[in-house]
């Protein structure tokens, strides 16, 4: 088994461990990253030297590895009659961009045919956050305005759903946008070897056999439709079947569960509405099986720490469960009295992609010519 390592709280040139309850969360679904640890003494005034001040800037490592950079958000120190007890909060520096209202006073609040990667880094880069995207710059927006009171983060998720990315914080702080990941773990998770604890969720009720998403809320033009004796939803709705839960209509014998759904969308309607049907499919369909995971150690059998956005291989007979390969979602580091662990969720890749969406309402044609006018 892999060396876990200490956990050390790296704090204005100091190196703090010994601690001796640790939670640290890193995930692809949460920004940003956070921690919450604490050491106790048993005499008062062993730990008379050990302070960490709130606000000040911060590295948690395991052992060599940095998995959280940011701020002390809290720092709890308490007493009794035998004890002194130290415990400090925090969180990565994307915290700002969740906290704060976003600043785009040089700009006058307005961006003009910017990349996903190139709106989401000039939103960071007042905080001092950088912006990475290994799957591409995304999509070019043709115009954004920020709204008053909303925070970068806001906007970035926004954003990064329009091009498909997710949005999140990576060990050094930095924001990353990215698709879900296809990297592999060199070990996974096995029922006798290394898993402590597991549930699984396996559902149907969140799946349907037919997705109909309707681009256009209102009727247009169906009474000439109609009279031509055709079709007249056939401008208007998106289809997507999935017989592994049932029937695409009624009256097959088979079971039929429909599932409509307004597209918010004025332009480009069937592409947008049919991509939205395939999306609400494939992440039903990933959600419906979810496993959480006690394991009895931080690394896999490389010594590499667990890392939210990777795959692993997921083998437990006794859940129903038998070599699939899915995406770690989260991971959470643990140690105290009951000793040390890692909690994590996984679900199948498809479970995170993001959903389609329109930012603006812009004609197709002014949308078309203002990306013409994009440079390269």
């Amino acid at each position: 088994m892999p060396d876990d390592g200490e956990l050390t709280l790296l704090v204005e040139g100091r190196r703090l461990s010994g601690w001796q309850e640790i939670r640290v969360s890193r995930g692809i679904e949460r920004c940003p990253s956070d921690f919450d640890i604490t050491l106790t003494e048993r005499f008062p005034g062993e730990l008379d030297g050990v302070t960490a001040r709130p606000g000040s800037a911060c590295q948690v490592l395991l052992g060599q590895d940095v998995v959280v950079t940011g701020y002390i958000d809290r720092y709890c120190p308490s007493i009794d009659r035998s004890t002194h007890r130290l415990r400090v909060l925090g969180r990565g520096r994307c915290q700002d961009l969740v906290d704060c209202a976003a600043w785009l006073r040089d700009a006058h609040g307005q961006l003009m045919l910017a990349s996903t990667r190139a709106l989401a880094a000039q939103l960071a880069a007042p905080f001092g956050i950088s912006v990475t995207a290994p799957d591409g710059d995304g999509l070019t927006v043709p115009q954004f305005n920020v709204i008053l009171t909303e925070s970068s983060w806001d906007i970035i998720e926004r954003v990064a759903r329009h091009s498909a990315l997710l949005a999140y914080e990576g060990a050094d702080g930095n924001l990353i946008l990215a698709r879900a990941g296809t990297d592999r773990m060199a070990s996974g998770f096995r029922q006798g070897l290394n898993v402590e604890a597991a549930s699984a969720v396996f559902g149907t009720d969140q799946r349907f056999s037919l997705y109909e998403v309707v681009w256009q809320s209102i009727d247009v033009l169906t009474d000439i439709a109609r009279a031509a004796g055709g079709d007249a939803a056939w401008n208007q709705r998106a289809r997507v079947a999935d017989i592994t839960v049932g029937a695409d209509r009624p009256g097959t014998g088979r079971r039929f569960r429909p599932k409509m759904l307004v597209s918010d969308q004025e332009q480009f309607g069937q592409d947008i509405a049919t991509q939205r049907a395939l999306w609400e499919r494939n992440r039903r369909n990933g959600r419906s099986c979810a496993v959480s995971i006690t394991a009895d150690s931080w690394r896999d059998a490389a010594g590499r720490l667990w890392e939210p956005n990777t795959l692993a291989s997921v083998h437990l007979p006794a859940l129903e469960i038998r070599d699939a390969t899915w995406l770690i979602a989260e991971v959470t580091y643990r140690r105290g009295a009951e000793g040390t662990h890692a909690e994590l969720l996984l679900m199948p890749r498809e479970a995170f992609e993001p959903e389609p969406i329109v930012l603006q309402p812009f004609d197709a044609q002014v949308a078309q010519a203002l990306r013409a006018g994009a440079t390269p």
